[in-house]
């Protein structure tokens, strides 16, 4: 999703995203880098005029303005491919599973309740690697990154194809009630570029060739 290089957005889908929508509106993009804890403080204080691939249920303001979707992703159970992908959700019941701190996977906590054995770490790279050294045999993670990670990581040979899909979800961009930029010429923007397939190139480019099986 991103690549940072001395604390500048050097790569990623979201730069590329970012690129794209910012020729299309004839602006130069400028990437403010933040916690994800407080990324909705530019937005808040006028320093950044978008925030992209999010959903209002993961930010606390309620008065932000949303585009229409920009990338479909979906959070999925991955595993090694010396283990076979489970076929449900209370598969997992008992078993420690990878999971992000301080994220919520409502589907998982309703089906499981406090048979749901979470491994939290700071980020799905950490729990990569625990997946990859056997610390556990499933991860919860979204498929944009788990694609990307099958074309890329040096591990990729052990990260089985088979996915369990718990949802599919659409993300988008966030704009403050009275930003600079105007909705509606977000929306033209956005829908130019995915009417010329250029917002499906750029997904494609991250996965492997197989990327959609």
């Amino acid at each position: 999703m991103t690549d940072f290089h001395n604390g500048a957005l050097a790569g990623g889908l979201l730069k590329d995203f970012g690129d794209a929508l910012a020729r299309e509106l004839h602006l130069t993009p400028r990437y403010l880098p933040v916690p994800r804890k407080r990324v909705e403080a530019p937005l808040t204080s006028g320093r950044a005029d978008i925030l992209c691939d999010l959903r209002p249920e993961w930010l606390e303001g309620k008065d932000w303005r949303w585009s229409e979707a920009i990338f479909n992703n979906r959070q999925i159970v991955v595993s090694r491919s010396d283990t076979p992908a489970v076929k449900k959700i209370a598969d997992l019941s008992e078993l420690r599973t990878g999971t992000i701190l301080g994220y919520r996977y409502a589907e998982v906590e309703q089906a499981l309740n406090a048979h749901f054995l979470r491994d939290d770490a700071l980020s799905d790279d950490a729990n990569l690697a625990k997946l990859l050294r056997n610390r556990f045999s499933y991860m919860l993670t979204n498929s944009l990154y788990y694609d990307y990670q099958r074309k890329t990581n040096p591990g990729r040979e052990h990260l089985n194809p088979q996915v369990f899909q718990v949802m599919s979800f659409d993300t988008y961009c966030a704009l403050p009630p009275h930003g600079k930029l105007d909705l509606a010429t977000v929306d033209k923007a956005i829908q130019a570029l995915k009417k010329r397939g250029e917002i499906q190139a750029m997904m494609d480019h991250f996965r492997p060739a197989h990327g959609r099986d």
